[in-house]
């Protein structure tokens, strides 16, 4: 069995070109978001590059998946975000979801 290709496609973003990144197009995918923030791609995550972050719309991968209603998916962002995104600047990803 072939080993699967590496993901750095889905993580890579390039805003100067006009490319972002893959995962706020597959949020609504769990299965596919599960594979791609599993441990095993570990190597490919870094603090340095954000993977989460909000569009020119103003939405970002969890607004996504909450207007779906995929509370997994959310959960694996919240994970994700909270080791490698893990500073006060990305709050705004959660501003408009939080209850006061």
């Amino acid at each position: 069995m072939k080993d699967q290709p590496n993901p750095t496609f889905f993580f890579k973003v390039f805003l100067e070109l006009g490319r972002k990144s893959m995962l706020q197009y597959i949020a609504f995918d769990y299965r596919s978001m599960r594979t791609l923030l599993d441990e095993g791609n570990e190597q490919y995550f870094t603090s340095q590059f954000p993977l989460f972050y909000k569009n020119e719309d103003g939405n970002s991968a969890i607004d996504v998946a909450l207007d779906k209603n995929l509370i997994r998916s959310v959960n694996l962002f919240n994970d994700y975000i909270c080791k490698y995104q893990n500073t006060y600047i990305f709050a705004h990803l959660f501003e408009h979801n939080l209850l006061a």
